[in-house]
Order: structure tokens, then C-alpha cells, then sequence
């Protein structure tokens, strides 16, 4: 039944004409954010881009990011964060590599109090977005538990030995769905929540739907992750539902049938018993989530 799932458009937009608008549009041009190397070159870049944006040109050590701040019960020690973007530098098994580490490491000694999620960790292995996507199952525990301890080790070679009181760290859990290549970089194997008339278009092999006996299963890995991650230490785990990945795609699956489709509180189901469900078997793991609206 998953197959003949499909994601439609508004009946007023035509793709073929929508991408032919657009294709005529010229784009900006843009520096690179790398070659903006001091205050005085950004500020030049903003007035040349006629932007008003005042901003100091060093960071004030007692400044208002400097500060700490407490939200439920949680002090995190200043307002720097670390956000979850995936280096893609892991082993074929899901662990971590020497630069994998190196990357933690520097985390740790950047001086940021909140490590949301590190990086997106897969939770099995058909929903990696790259062959080197770190992975977090009972093979790869141990390794993935190993960067955390990293991370704190460096926190407090660079800023004393009892720094990390007010460091809160948490993994990203995820599945890439859709843009998921678990085992060739540049073979898709997608997974998709349904069929979409203008994103499968960029799969030349085709699209397969998960079936709601799949999608249960995979809460399962989700809370399983969880309860790993717990046992290594980290403080949260972030369920990402964001940037087309499958949890997102499924908050839009307006057309699919079955319990994970259709209206608003199935298509939050799958979130929803996913958070649930690692309320229910790992007490005491905060739970966040990314979403894209």
C-alpha cells in the first residue's frame, strides 16, 4: 500500500513552468564567509550590501553570551552552542575516525557550554546520508560514549578540572529517509514517508515508500539509540525533525494512507511515539527536537 503514496502540490502550481521561472531568475553573488577574516572586512562587506548591522568588534568577556542560563532545571554554563551538523568522517561501521575525534575535541575546547547534539547519528544503518555518517547502535556504543569523554577531557585540560559542572552534552538521532546513502556516497537509497511528484524526479532508480510496519519498527531503533546514548552519558538526546529528513518529511505526508499520513495527528504520531517512548523506557533523558516548519 506504501508505494502508491503520494505527496501532491496545489493544483495551481505547474512544475515545469515553476522551474522554468526560476532558472531566469539571476542569482546574487555572495563573498565567502571564510574570506571576511576580521571585523573591519565584514563591516565594509555590510555597508557595501547596504545592511545596517552594529556588532562588537571583540567579545566582551562578561557580555551577555558569556553569561549562563537555566531553562527547566538545566544550567548550561554560558549561551554558546555547538549545533548538530554531521562531519561525515566516520568508519564504514558507524565509528568514529581520527578526525571525528579531532572535531570533539575542538568542541570541547571552543568554550561553548551546550553541545546540542554534536552531530546527526544515524540509528541503524539504512538511514546514514553518507557511508561515513557516525551510527549509534550496541556495535558502536562504546565508540560513540568515547567522544563525549573526549570532549569533557579537552573542556578541562583548557579550562580547569572541574569546568565541566555546567556542560550539557547531547546526541542528534536520526533517520535520512529520503536522502539516505548508507552505503555508496553517490548511490541513493532512498526511504521515503511518500511519493512526491517533484522530489523523486532526482532519484533515477526510484523511491521506496516505508510501510507502517516499518515505520514501527523504526521508533523501536530510535528509543533503542536513546537508551544507548543514556547509558554512554549524554544528557539528551535531540530527535531531528528537520531539513526533509524522514521525521520531517512524514509531518507533511498529507496524502499518505494509514495510521502515519493524512491529518495533522497522524502524521505526528511517529514524532510523538517516538518521544513517548523514550519517556516510557529511558527515565531521566531529555528529550529536544529540531523541526522545520
Amino acid at each position: 500500500m506504501a508505494d502508491d503514496v503520494v505527496c501532491h502540490l496545489p493544483s495551481s502550481i505547474c512544475p515545469d513552468r515553476f522551474y522554468r521561472s526560476i532558472s531566469s531568475v539571476p542569482l546574487p553573488s555572495y563573498p565567502r564567509v571564510a574570506s571576511l577574516k576580521t571585523s573591519a572586512a565584514f563591516r565594509q562587506h555590510l555597508i557595501r550590501s547596504n545592511i545596517r548591522l552594529e556588532f562588537d568588534d571583540a567579545v566582551d568577556a562578561s557580555g551577555a553570551l558569556a553569561q549562563p542560563i537555566e531553562v527547566d532545571g538545566v544550567r548550561v554554563g554560558n549561551r554558546f552552542c555547538i549545533l548538530p551538523m554531521e562531519g561525515w568522517d566516520g568508519t564504514p561501521s558507524g565509528e568514529p575516525s581520527d578526525l571525528t575525534r579531532r572535531r570533539w575535541r575542538n568542541f570541547g575546547i571552543s568554550g561553548a557550554k551546550l553541545m546540542w547534539g554534536g552531530e546527526a547519528v544515524a540509528v541503524r544503518h539504512d538511514g546514514r546520508a553518507n557511508p561515513h555518517q557516525l551510527m549509534l547502535t550496541p556495535a558502536t556504543q562504546k565508540s560513540i560514549g568515547s567522544l563525549r569523554e573526549e570532549l569533557i577531557s579537552a573542556h578541562r585540560e583548557r579550562f580547569g578540572s572541574n569546568a565541566d559542572g555546567d556542560l550539557y552534552l547531547g546526541l542528534q538521532i536520526t533517520h535520512s529517509g529520503r536522502f539516505a546513502r548508507p552505503d555508496v556516497w553517490d548511490r541513493p537509497s532512498p526511504l521515503a514517508a511518500c511519493h512526491h511528484p517533484i522530489l523523486d524526479k532526482r532519484f533515477t532508480d526510484g523511491v521506496r515508500v516505508l510501510t507502517d510496519d516499518e515505520l514501527d519498527r523504526l521508533i523501536d531503533d530510535y528509543i533503542s539509540a536513546a537508551r544507548l546514548a543514556h547509558e554512554c552519558g549524554y544528557r539528551f538526546v535531540d530527535v531531528k525533525a528537520c531539513h526533509g529528513y524522514l521525521g520531517h518529511e512524514l509531518l507533511g505526508a498529507t496524502t499518505r494512507p494509514g495510521k502515519y499520513g493524512g491529518s495533522l495527528e497522524n502524521r505526528m504520531r511517529f514524532i510523538a511515539q517516538v518521544i513517548h517512548g523514550i519517556h516510557s523506557e529511558v527515565p531521566g533523558m531529555r528529550i529536544g527536537v529540531r523541526v522545520s516548519i
